[in-house]
């Protein structure tokens, strides 16, 4: 065979198709949940919610006042000795304005209880209870300074008041004082270990100051106390999802939602613990019975939009992400799960149909970086779906902006490598795929995809070993085997060639690519049966690349 006819050979040999499924689930990182777990730092008991609803993510709580007129209760069960206060006129005129405050704080007239209360420390200004129901009185009204000064002169007063310290944990947290809520409330558990409330809201400070191994002993111990306690179990599945222990956090919640089924928080963090475990459908039944306890519940909308990707129900899944966009217009992480919603539903479809979902995908794309312009994933997902679009360009720049902000992204690597590859850029895309393959080792998109840029560079051994560590992460990929075999071809080793063609064909019967290549890789071998052989079946199966092989080889 000449030299001449060689170069022909090699020069029409079909490479297979280059990185088929750019934007699959190796180049989209579009499942985005929102959250861990909601937190509850129960609210005091004595101190009545005027809204009439729980606090959201942190709350405090105290047992009920005690029935003695003169002295509110706090977190422990023994009974403390009135103030050591010498019978006086004073002093008696301090008890009634006292018993009045009780009286008015009960019937929820709490302007007309702070003024007895204050009346009462004037003219006692050691009483101690006196100070800590003002301060309870300025909690309920929202006045946490206040409330806090007025706790914090109680314990001046009084060291051994563990629940004056239990309210004054929670008047520094309502205050964004953590530190200053985790010390408060430490006194209270060392004062009375027996209160459960104090330990679920040390718990909740400890939590929100990220200290998440003193967090799970202090919601181990408020659940040791109120075995039955639906927002102490809650939390601690909370603290458990937090140190990614999530078969504990499954039970926990399960637990919560069994104690409180109308619990919607609950629901929704049993879902988040579901969705991490792959219990998917289980997730789905969980976030449902969020959102019809509470329907505007945003997170669990968009969390259950993505959980119906997984769940091939895309329909559904844009439907619950419109509707979490309608109820939160500024919610980026909704925004990002429609885009790879539209994505997914795009590859379902050809043609004009997919382009407009996948151009749909932009659109939410850009609308996620407008509100969070930092979202990695979303410049990510964005350069992917640019890629699908044949917009190079635009690709290689969001993505190029994912891999500076985060550098150990593979995805964004393998995309933007794939956006400079289709740009011609292949020295370029070649140190990309490396970068892909280095931060995710068993990225067999990722060696096959190098492979190929590395062949288009012309380094080819590099490209052969390549393409092997692709197929020892993935021994059945016809495609990576038509393209090992290329490159033994173009080095001339057409038997290694004819081999791995031979075996791409075994894989995918119908791979007319692999039928072509072969037949050029018997005629290199001098073998004019095999490749009429190949011929003829590539006739059945393209005639486009059949006609073509007649042209050159069989018709000369």
């Amino acid at each position: 065979m000449s030299s001449a006819l060689i170069c022909g050979l090699s020069c029409l040999l079909i490479l297979a198709p280059f990185l088929q499924d750019i934007g699959g689930s190796l180049a989209f990182k579009g499942q985005d949940i929102i959250g861990g777990a909601a937190i509850i730092f129960k609210s005091p008991q004595r101190v009545k919610d005027l809204t009439g609803s729980a606090a959201a993510m942190l709350a405090t709580r105290r047992p009920p006042r005690s029935s003695r007129p003169a002295e509110v209760a706090r977190n422990t069960d023994r009974t403390r000795p009135p103030t050591e206060t010498p019978i006086t006129d004073t002093s008696d005129r301090a008890e009634a304005f006292k018993n009045q405050g009780n009286t008015y704080y009960d019937l929820g007239q709490y302007q007309q209880a702070l003024q007895a209360y204050q009346n009462a420390v004037k003219l006692a200004p050691r009483d101690a209870d006196a100070h800590a129901a003002a301060g309870d009185t300025y909690l309920t009204l929202g006045r946490f300074a206040e409330a806090a000064a007025a706790y914090e002169q109680t314990v001046r007063l009084q060291a051994d008041n563990a629940g004056a310290y239990s309210n004054l944990g929670y008047v520094y947290d309502k205050l964004g004082k953590v530190t200053e809520s985790i010390d408060a409330l430490r006194n209270a558990v060392r004062l009375n270990s027996n209160d459960a409330i104090a330990f679920n809201n040390l718990g909740a400070s400890l939590y929100k100051a990220g200290r998440y191994q003193e967090a799970l002993d202090a919601f181990s111990n408020a659940v040791r106390l109120a075995p039955n306690d639906a927002d102490a179990l809650n939390n601690l599945g909370a603290v458990l999802y937090v140190l990614e222990q999530y078969p504990r956090a499954v039970d926990s919640f399960q637990k919560a939602v069994a104690a409180k089924a109308d619990s919607a928080d609950a629901h929704y963090n049993l879902g988040n613990a579901y969705y991490m475990t792959g219990k998917h459908r289980e997730a789905t039944v969980a976030y449902r019975r969020a959102i019809q306890l509470r329907s505007d519940y945003v997170e669990a909308r968009t969390n259950l939009g993505s959980l119906l990707i997984s769940l091939g129900d895309l329909q559904g899944a844009i439907a619950e992400l419109q509707e979490s966009i309608r109820l939160r217009a500024g919610n980026p992480v909704a925004h990002n799960n429609l885009g790879y919603a539209y994505v997914k539903l795009g590859e379902t479809l050809d043609g004009d149909a997919a382009s407009q979902y996948l151009r749909q995908a932009v659109v939410a794309y850009h609308e996620a970086l407008r509100l969070k312009p930092d979202y990695v994933k979303a410049q990510n997902n964005l350069g992917a779906a640019y890629n699908k679009l044949g917009m190079y360009r635009e690709a290689a720049e969001f993505l190029a902006s994912a891999a500076r902000a985060k550098p150990d992204f593979p995805e964004a690597r393998y995309n933007l490598g794939t956006a400079l590859y289709n740009r011609g850029q292949f020295k370029e895309a070649v140190v990309e795929f490396q970068q892909a393959v280095r931060l995710k080792q068993d990225f067999e998109d990722g060696y096959n995809s190098l492979g190929t840029a590395l062949y288009r560079d012309q380094q080819f051994e590099p490209a052969i070993e390549a393409y092997k560590k692709a197929l020892a992460l993935k021994p059945a990929n016809a495609e990576t085997h038509n393209n090992l075999g290329t490159v033994y071809f173009r080095t001339k080793r057409y038997q290694e060639a004819a081999a791995s063609f031979k075996e791409a064909i075994r894989i995918k019967p119908d791979y007319g690519e692999a039928h072509f290549n072969l037949a050029l890789a018997y005629v290199a071998l001098n073998d004019r049966k095999g490749a009429l052989d190949q011929y003829n079946k590539l006739k059945k199966l393209d005639p486009r690349l059949a006609e073509e092989f007649f042209q050159r080889y069989i018709k000369k």
